[in-house]
């Protein structure tokens, strides 16, 4: 097949015209085989162009991947997969990737931790399962988590325990605090820290009188349902019978 003539198409890539057809190839492709030397191809030669193409096709996505932002292993594979690209294809890929040190664990996991420390709301547990997920060695993830310093995480706690301040005003302490327990707990905080901040918090709320009120208005005059209903809300009896008395 003679070669008639290339055309510049994008970074790196160019189209190569036959006599009867055209094909896009990657300049690394061309530069290897020689083709804007050579002015014919044959069939045989041609198969193998196009073969060794989509090793390159595959090579750039997954740069083109990597550059958006840090990437692992596993991720790449299941981007490359998910472009149909074959098995050996993206061995091959993920070999020169990490000969080239784009697939570096210490790195991307060093990374990984201080976007989620920086910005989001995750805890130390939720960053590590999230890590693990990836297939990461739990050795590696702990050696760089373990440098980050409590007050750290105490702080990240003080933080969401201020953005939900207002959940003094609507819920009983037992409530409030159950629920904050929780929250700090599926974000994945330490036990210990949990307990260390929940205990400075100084409640006074009027979220009682706002219950009674309504189970008052639900059950009028019902003594033992009113009790009930504020039971069931985290009050204690103290705090029920003082309201009661008022």
């Amino acid at each position: 097949m003679k070669i008639n003539k290339f055309k510049k198409v994008g970074k790196s890539k160019y189209k190569v015209f036959f006599n009867n057809t055209d094909i896009t190839l990657y300049e690394d492709v061309i530069l290897k085989y020689d083709l804007l030397i050579k002015n014919e191809v044959d069939i045989d030669l041609l198969e193998k162009i196009i073969d060794e193409n989509k090793y390159y096709d595959a090579y750039y996505s997954a740069i083109n991947y990597i550059e958006i932002k840090m990437r692992n292993k596993k991720e790449i594979i299941k981007y490359l997969k998910k472009k149909s690209f074959d098995e050996n294809i993206i061995d091959d890929v993920i070999s020169k990737l990490e000969k080239l040190n784009l697939l570096n664990n210490k790195n991307y996991i060093t990374a990984f931790i201080n976007d989620k420390v920086n910005l989001s709301l995750d805890g130390p547990y939720k960053i590590k399962k999230s890590l693990l997920s990836l297939e990461f060695d739990e050795s590696e993830i702990d050696e760089y988590l373990n440098t980050i310093e409590n007050d750290i995480w105490k702080d990240k706690i003080k933080k969401i325990i201020n953005k939900k301040k207002n959940l003094v005003k609507t819920k009983s302490y037992y409530m409030y605090i159950t629920k904050m327990k929780n929250d700090l707990y599926n974000l994945g905080y330490d036990k210990e820290l949990i307990e260390e901040e929940l205990s400075k918090i100084e409640y006074d709320s009027d979220a009682i009188i706002i219950d009674y009120q309504k189970a008052l208005k639900k059950f009028k005059d019902n003594k033992d349902k009113i009790i009930n209903s504020l039971l069931r809300k985290g009050y204690t009896y103290e705090e029920i019978s003082s309201i009661l008395r008022k």
